[in-house]
């Protein structure tokens, strides 16, 4: 579970985020995606992103408990933007 006392994310890790959350409720019947699914989903979102930077972003999501992992699955923890982008409350 995602800490209340959390401070916001890094906008850079922030989009990263949005990507994967935005894929997982364009999709009815996924829950999950695999760490090389999440990572082809940010790099679409940012090409200039390296793997450092999107290993970094995923492992500060899992650390921050915006994501968890699952076997060689990540799942979101809550989602936070609805799908016209507002934060849900």
């Amino acid at each position: 579970m995602r800490k209340q006392d959390t401070p916001s994310l890094p906008g850079w890790i922030e989009d990263a985020y949005l990507s994967i959350e935005g894929y997982l409720q364009s999709q009815s019947n996924v829950e999950s995606v695999s760490r090389q699914q999440a990572a082809e989903l940010i790099s679409e979102v940012d090409p200039d992103f390296n793997s450092v930077d999107i290993d970094h972003a995923l492992d500060h999501l899992l650390n921050r408990g915006w994501l968890y992992e699952v076997g060689d699955q990540l799942f979101i923890t809550e989602f936070h933007y609805s799908e016209s982008g507002d934060v849900d409350s």
